[in-house]
């Protein structure tokens, strides 16, 4: 595991992270623990009023070539995610840190089985709504990263 100021960035990136902040207009969230080879790709959102509304940290591993995990972020409108996002019958709530999160683990698969791991994890902190995607992290491996995301 490697603190987020080693981040190795992707060929394609046009923006750093500490670009990227000054950018938006609410926090943005970096994980501090992730696997050191990881490449991070900075995807900028639209821009309204000159700041972007969203952003996407997405993490590709050591050959550039498989998404390992894609973190979306937006300034969170409410202070809790909406019934929408809480009420589905796969959704299961999980603790990051002091914060309620929302895990949705990927429906079907192939022959109907489940064989993908991963899923969608979506919470709110300290203002800013994050969802976390993964088709190749475990839950577990999902939520140890969003706790560490600072």
């Amino acid at each position: 595991m490697v603190h987020a100021v080693t981040f190795q960035y992707g060929p394609h990136n046009t923006i750093t992270i500490e670009t990227l902040q000054k950018e938006i207009d609410f926090k943005l969230l970096v994980p501090t623990k992730i696997p050191k080879d990881w490449i991070l790709e900075i995807k900028e959102g639209p821009r309204t009023d000159g700041k972007q509304d969203y952003c996407n940290l997405n993490f590709l591993d050591k050959n550039d070539q498989y998404l390992m995990m894609s973190l979306n972020q937006k300034k969170a409108i409410f202070k809790e995610l909406d019934s929408y996002q809480n009420r589905r019958d796969n959704t299961e709530i999980v603790q990051i840190n002091n914060f309620e999160g929302h895990f949705e683990a990927w429906v079907g698969g192939r022959n109907g089985a489940n064989d993908t791991p991963g899923g969608y994890l979506r919470w709110i902190q300290k203002g800013t709504y994050v969802e976390m995607e993964s088709s190749r992290l475990s839950k577990e491996e999902m939520i140890k990263i969003a706790k560490s995301l600072k």
